[in-house]
């Protein structure tokens, strides 16, 4: 037998197993979860909503409540404390029992994988070859191999010829025109001359 995790470690075991409880009503499911996912404190793993509280929030009667309770009590799903009324409101808290079984099935679920082959886990098959052990293949260099066959673009421009630098497009309004034109008239001048004038 399996020793009892704290209720956060395994809580997601026990949602599984109380979902698949087919002993327990709909009623006492759905407020079992309801009292968990929303009331449940993560330090203490206890809850204190009162009957009026649960009943607003599910939609049931408190009548149905109180059965439910009794339910999840009888169940063993909660440890039930029943409080006053007056400032003490009944205390909720997960069984030992169902935080046990949650426990074992953490357990079952729980995969233990380790490095060395002597321990117990899982044993890792052997290695084959000790090819990869060494760190990488050693390989003389190919010259063929390093030789990059695709041309350089640069090198074309300059086996055609002379390249031009690109003249820059510019949007002027139509008032503007004058000066476009004489602009233009300097850029070829300069390109002309091999030096660039602003």
């Amino acid at each position: 037998m399996s020793t009892r995790r704290p209720f956060r470690e395994v809580k997601l075991q026990w949602f599984q197993q109380l979902s698949c409880d087919k002993d327990l009503s709909d009623s006492a499911r759905s407020i079992a979860l309801y009292i968990v996912t929303t009331h449940m404190n993560g330090h203490t793993d206890k809850a204190w909503p009162s009957y009026q509280t649960i009943a607003d929030a599910t939609g049931k009667s408190v009548k149905t409540i109180q059965r439910a309770i009794r339910e999840l009590e009888d169940k063993e799903w909660f440890e039930v404390r029943l409080g006053n009324g007056i400032g003490h409101n009944t205390e909720y808290r997960p069984s030992a029992m169902s935080i046990l079984r949650a426990s074992e099935a953490r357990e079952k679920t729980d995969r233990i994988v380790t490095l060395r082959p002597g321990e117990s886990g899982q044993i890792r098959p052997r290695r084959q070859s000790d090819m990869s052990g060494e760190g990488g293949q050693i390989c003389p260099p190919n010259p063929e191999k390093e030789i990059i066959y695709k041309p350089n673009a640069r090198e074309e421009r300059s086996a055609l010829g002379k390249v031009q630098p690109a003249v820059p497009s510019i949007f002027v309004a139509d008032t503007k025109t004058e000066q476009l034109h004489q602009w233009q008239n300097g850029w070829v001048l300069a390109v002309s001359e091999h030096s660039i004038r602003f």
